[in-house]
């Protein structure tokens, strides 16, 4: 049996002990589906927080699932953030609009998010974090795992204490 390259019909080469050696590529999931222009920043510009604010809200308003990749949050203070399900479905506060990473793409997130979003009430906690005053901290990411929002499920971040500066954004993508 002889295996081909694929490419131009040479055979592929074993080492002295007759392994097969191969030449790969890969790339996470996040940037094959950027590729096709369904990956998208949710960007919450700085702005003076009091304790127990939503610093971010975000809505899957798709029929798609909605895969939260990372979330970034710097605070001035040190603090809990709460990553929770909330009980409001009515947001209010500051619109902010997803990006698309893909700049070749024409493509809208389908997800409405808010910036200090004011009535927002605690649900179901996901994940709770510690940050440290200055600090930025990165969820999700480096836990080697994702949020998954199907159509109209939402999300947001709460911080506990009282703050002059907080900015950070959601990173994510439709499948």
């Amino acid at each position: 049996m002889q295996i081909e390259d694929g490419r131009t019909g040479d055979s592929v080469e074993v080492d002295s002990k007759y392994r097969l050696k191969t030449f790969s590529v890969s790339e996470s999931e996040f940037l094959s589906v950027n590729e096709v222009g369904l990956s998208y920043v949710w960007n919450f510009p700085a702005y003076n927080y009091a304790a127990g604010d939503t610093v971010m809200w975000l809505r899957n308003d798709s029929n798609s699932n909605l895969h939260i990749h990372h979330i970034v949050l710097y605070c001035d203070t040190a603090t809990t953030i709460s990553v929770h399900k909330p009980l409001n479905v009515t947001p209010a506060g500051t619109l902010v609009t997803g990006n698309n990473l893909n700049l070749t793409s024409g493509n809208e997130a389908e997800a409405t998010a808010y910036q200090d979003e004011t009535v927002g009430v605690i649900g179901t906690i996901i994940q709770t974090e510690y940050i440290a005053a200055n600090g930025v901290l990165t969820i999700f990411k480096e836990d080697g795992y994702q949020l998954i929002l199907g159509k109209n499920d939402v999300i947001a971040i709460d911080l506990t204490t009282v703050g002059t500066s907080t900015f950070g954004h959601i990173a994510g993508f439709y499948k």
